[in-house]
């Protein structure tokens, strides 16, 4: 009798170290499944809102350009400001990264690993001027403008 109870030990044991482990897992895996996984950047690439003009080029037509509910193809997509920042934050959960002042704004997110250039004129609105992707925080936000000949 005394054999069993000295063999039931370690299996007592080996049990609490595998509920404990299996409540570790647990946890990470509850963890995992509301925090979002870190975005790999990658390289970064960006692209001016009209094809076939330069960064300069954009943010010159931008700045006289009427209010439109949609981009065109051969214009940006200028707006009412609320509604270009409501559009960052939520569509691509963009946050305001740096502004210059010649009126563009950087706007980049993490979790989606893309970037925008806004200009914002003084008639409350603003217009996407440029686009990309593989933004990364704490880089050096010259980096996203000289891909699209703004920095």
């Amino acid at each position: 009798m005394s054999r069993r109870i000295a063999t039931a030990r370690p299996s007592v044991a080996r049990l609490s170290v595998a509920a404990a482990l299996i409540a570790a897992f647990s946890v990470t895996a509850a963890q995992s499944a509301v925090e979002p996984a870190p975005h790999d950047a990658g390289p970064v690439k960006g692209w001016t809102a009209v094809a076939g003009l330069s960064g300069p080029a954009v943010l010159e037509l931008a700045r006289t350009l009427p209010v439109a509910s949609e981009a065109d193809g051969d214009q940006p997509w200028c707006d009412r400001s609320a509604t270009v920042r409501d559009a960052l934050r939520t569509e691509f959960e963009e946050q305001m990264v740096t502004r210059h002042s010649d009126g563009t704004q950087l706007w980049g997110s993490d979790v989606m690993g893309t970037w925008t250039v806004v200009l914002s004129r003084p008639d409350d609105t603003q217009c996407v001027i440029a686009s990309g992707i593989g933004y990364a925080a704490g880089e050096n936000p010259a980096t996203y403008l000289a891909k699209v000949g703004l920095g």
